[in-house]
This record gives C-alpha cells, structure tokens and sequence, in this order.
C-alpha cells in the first residue's frame, strides 16, 4: 500500500510514496488508475503492483484506490469552492442570452448580414470540439492543448461553446484559476464585439 504524494492533473502522472518507505516514491500513469470517473488525489491511500525498470526507476502496473484521500484538516471552505451549487450555471447562461439578443439587435438593425449568425455558432461549435478532445487527452494520458490555446477560442467568440463544455463535459469547470480568465474573455469578447456594432452605425 501506499499515499499518492504528488499529481500532476495536467499531464496525467504522478508518484506513490510507499507506506513502508521501500522504495522511496513510485511513478503512475492515469491508465493505471483503476477507477473510472474520478481523478486521483493527493493524499488518498492506494493499493498498487509495482516493477522496476530497465533504468532502475519504479512504475506500477495497477493502482487501486482504497480509502477516502487524507486531507489536512482545513477551516470550513466557502461556499464557492462548490462548483456545481444550484444557481451556478446561471451567469454563463444569461450572458449566452444576452449574447444573442445582441446579435439579433445588430441583424435586425442592419449592421450585420443575416449569414453571421452561423460565425457564433461555428466557433462555440469547434471550441467544444477542442474542450472534448482535450478532456479525452486528459483522461487517457496524451498531449493536452494547451489553455491558452483554449482562452483563444474563447475570446475569438467560442465561449459559448467553452460554456457548454463545462457544463455537459465537466471539464475545466473546478479550476479557479481558469475560470478567472474564462471569465475575463467572455467580457472582453462582449465589450470587443458591442464597440464594434455600435461603430457601424
């Protein structure tokens, strides 16, 4: 048995630290994970098979998760570290909405062609795409694309799609740090796109 003492979500490795200390750390991969649906974490006890390498390093074969992760007791979180509480979905959805109705203003006034609805569509479209596939890499170990390949997609107008992979695919939905910056290119692509309309008048 052993504690998982470093994860890398990312790249989908990380290391066991034995609990009898022989040897000191072992690597894992993401496909030795035996149980679907849920990531490792640090701190969980495991059961694990290991063998020694040609370089004299240590990989397990299978890793199976057995308790619940040992966390460092921490004050009480609030209530937005829950990322899925009811309600949360609703910003995003309203600025989809408001997304539209602006569109359709600027269609309805003659500032765009009928045909640049589809430019919204096709981009959130790819831009889900890419939120898939990326997800799929994570679980199965491959490249990753990177996030600021994504925040492209989404300033260049993919958000909506960015939104709904979220949501549907629950993929980058429970890091902070990029929800920050989704939510900053969705402003950005708001404020962008609004000065741009109203400067066709």
């Amino acid at each position: 048995m052993g504690k998982v003492s470093e994860w890398n979500d990312d790249r989908g490795f990380g290391f066991i630290a034995p609990l009898d200390g022989k040897p000191a750390r072992v690597f894992f991969h993401v496909r030795d994970y035996r149980l679907d649906g849920r990531r490792p974490e640090v701190g969980e006890v495991i059961r694990f098979t290991a063998q020694r390498q040609a370089d004299g390093k240590w990989r397990t074969l299978t890793v199976r998760r057995t308790v619940p992760a040992v966390r460092q007791a921490k004050p009480a979180a609030p209530s937005r570290a829950m990322p899925w509480r009811p309600g949360s979905a609703l910003p995003g959805a309203l600025a989809i909405v408001a997304y539209a109705l602006l569109i359709a203003w600027a269609i309805g006034a003659g500032r765009l062609p009928l045909e640049a609805a589809l430019v919204p569509l096709a981009l959130s479209a790819i831009t889900f795409v890419a939120y898939a596939l990326d997800k799929h890499a994570a679980q199965t170990g491959r490249w990753r694309t990177p996030e600021s390949t994504l925040h492209m997609m989404e300033l260049a107008g993919g958000w909506p799609g960015a939104w709904i992979a979220q949501q549907v695919l629950r993929h980058k939905s429970s890091k902070r740090a990029y929800r920050v910056v989704f939510r900053a290119m969705v402003v950005l692509h708001l404020i962008a796109a609004a000065a741009w309309l109203w400067g066709r008048a």
